[in-house]
């Protein structure tokens, strides 16, 4: 064998055993406890506040709610009576526009095909153009 063969493959072992040992030092780090996994789940209960009573709510409290709904309501009202007004004005406005007079519509002069030359080549012309056709109208017919 000659000597670049062996330190080629000296490399490549040399780099097998590279990502082995960093492979093997990832999963160590991974598989490491951290945080309060070891902890029991009753460790912080003392931590958290005392639970208190929430008070009931009160007739001032339900009458106000009531008083917001009923706000509510009244808005909700008016913006429908105002959508109403909007629509029954765009139906009037709609209907006073003379629709019984025929638009007149634009009239289209015609025009004439228009012709394409190509330049290809082919066909029955005297192949002096140098289009796109085939053999790129040379003289070599």
């Amino acid at each position: 064998m000659t000597r670049s063969v062996i330190l080629w493959t000296l490399a490549a072992i040399a780099g097998v055993v590279l990502v082995a040992g960093v492979t093997y030092a990832a999963s160590g780090l991974s598989s490491q406890t951290i945080g309060l996994s070891s902890e029991p789940l009753s460790s912080g209960e003392e931590l958290a506040p005392a639970a208190t009573r929430s008070p009931d709510t009160t007739a001032a409290d339900r009458a106000a709610a009531r008083r917001r709904a009923a706000a509510r309501r009244r808005a909700a009202a008016r913006r429908a009576q105002a959508r109403a007004e909007r629509r029954k004005r765009a139906r009037e406005r709609a209907g006073a526009t003379p629709s019984a007079a025929p638009s007149a519509a634009p009239t289209v002069a015609p025009t004439a095909a228009p012709t394409v030359d190509d330049d290809s080549g082919s066909g029955s012309d005297d192949s002096g153009g140098r289009g796109r056709g085939r053999g790129r109208g040379g003289d070599d017919d």
